[in-house]
């Protein structure tokens, strides 16, 4: 996603949210040009998967699309 793009998204009141399975956290970015900061780390895979799970319910958070981390 262009930067501009999630600045946009965030003024709007949305949070952005990483899943990686490959480092096994959970990054976010609310402030937009501060980077992505990690919301929790897990042990494996399944706890990532669980918590992506969890985020995608909340209708105020937005999901990057890059599983290749």
């Amino acid at each position: 996603m262009h930067e501009k793009d999630r600045i946009k998204i965030i003024k709007a009141g949305f949070t952005l949210y990483r899943c990686s399975e490959l480092e096994l956290v959970v990054k976010r970015q609310s402030v937009a040009g501060q980077g992505w900061k990690i919301e929790s780390r897990h042990k494996t895979k399944k706890a990532v998967e669980v918590e992506r799970q969890r985020l995608l319910n909340n209708p105020k958070v937005i999901q990057s699309l890059r599983r290749d981390e």
